[in-house]
């Protein structure tokens, strides 16, 4: 995507030409004043738009004619964040007096193994996980010696 630097604003500003301009959309200009558009429509050569703005600053609507490669920097509308399944019932869990290791013990109950395992691969790397196979792995193999050895 193209960018555009705005007087007034220190970063860079993600921009699209004017002709790619839909409805909704919130242009940024210099010194971050903002216009949300109300409509587009191509100009009889077809060389421009006439766009229908309206001023986020004081509410008027006002009419914008802008070439149609003309850069115009727009504000990107954040996706909303997907919550993870056990993210949420962790943090959806019921508070009892048993403690805070009981509690996300039980909201965890209702995850396979696996889904816990990826999740904590995700999360944390596999550091932390590697350590703790090593440790059961070498405390079978020691159990397993001793009883060989009876």
């Amino acid at each position: 995507m193209a960018t555009v630097k705005l007087q007034g604003i220190y970063e860079k500003k993600n921009a699209i030409p004017a002709a790619e301009l839909k409805p909704g959309m919130v242009a940024v200009w210099n010194f971050g004043y903002t216009e949300t558009i109300k409509s587009v429509e191509p100009t009889k050569s077809g060389k421009s738009v006439k766009c229908v703005i309206i001023s986020d600053e004081s509410g008027k609507e006002y009419t914008r004619t802008m070439r149609n490669d003309r850069l115009v920097a727009i504000e990107q509308k954040e996706e909303p964040e997907v919550i993870n399944p056990i993210d949420k019932a962790i943090s959806c869990r019921k508070e009892t007096y048993n403690g805070i290791y009981s509690d996300i013990g039980t909201a965890l109950e209702g995850f396979e193994t696996l889904e816990l395992t990826k999740y904590y691969l995700n999360r944390f790397g596999d550091g932390g996980l590697r350590y703790f196979l090593e440790q059961q792995i070498i405390a079978s193999e020691i159990n397993k010696n001793k009883e060989h050895n009876k």
